[in-house]
């Protein structure tokens, strides 16, 4: 039988910056899913870029460990094999209860893993729990501590700053969320920083701020002219324009 190709780091980096070029519309109205669908690449992309030295160990066994984490967590919830999205439950109360016990998992995966690309990933998990809790203040503690240990990956520090600028969208803090979605902007590694930039930009609109919403999209303009925003982002965009002219 013939060997399954195993793609090597640079290939699969290569394919994260080719999806993300390919994104359009629907990476706005979609990042939650995309971010996972680029959490699970780099989950793969950091297993195999360690391969070659001396921790391939630890990283491949912390792979492991996140990922059979994950799919206990959505096989739990209800979802089918190869599943990204976790399923609603109908009962809340059994959800709350999965989701309490998963966060002490990913916890320990975590704690289990420290300074490796998938040790960071569990630790995003357990922010995603305390954000679908509604706890937002500590997902956000939780997503600056990863920050502050310094993740081991640049385009994960970028999902970790995007994941928390979503967590402060979420509690209308939209000028910290524009920061955090600019800081992941500045980037270069990270593939979706166009994106991010956009989203900086909505966020800074929502806050009041026509001037520097309308700034960041003339940067965008400049940064990423082949770029092409959805429909309500280029409305927007039309309009702080539009006021700007006398």
């Amino acid at each position: 039988m013939a060997r399954k190709h195993q793609p090597t780091a640079i290939e699969t980096l290569d394919e994260i910056q080719s999806a993300a070029d390919r994104l359009g519309t629907w990476v706005q109205q979609n990042l939650r899913w995309v971010v996972a669908g680029v959490v699970a690449v780099l989950v793969v992309a950091g297993a195999v870029s360690y391969l070659a030295n001396a921790r391939s160990r630890s990283e491949r066994a912390a792979s492991i460990a996140l990922a059979e984490t994950r799919n206990a967590y959505l096989s739990a919830m209800g979802a089918g094999p190869g599943a990204l999205e976790v399923p609603k439950l109908a009962n809340e109360q059994a959800a709350r209860e999965i989701r309490a016990d998963f966060e002490q998992r990913f916890t320990q995966v975590a704690d289990a893993h420290p300074g490796t690309v998938s040790g960071a990933l569990a630790r995003m998990e357990v922010a995603q729990l305390a954000s679908e809790a509604g706890e937002t203040e500590r997902a956000l503690a939780i997503f600056e501590q990863i920050l502050a240990d310094d993740p081991p990956s640049q385009a994960l520090r970028g999902l970790v700053l995007q994941s928390a600028a979503q967590a402060l969208e979420q509690v209308d803090r939209w000028r910290e969320a524009a920061d955090r979605h600019e800081q992941a902007a500045a980037i270069e590694a990270y593939p979706l920083r166009h994106w991010a930039l956009a989203d900086a930009a909505r966020c800074l609109a929502a806050a009041g701020d026509p001037d520097a919403a309308r700034s960041l999209y003339q940067r965008l303009d400049s940064e990423a002219p082949e770029l092409r925003l959805p429909d309500h982002l280029r409305a927007q965009k039309r309009e702080l324009e539009a006021a700007a002219t006398p």
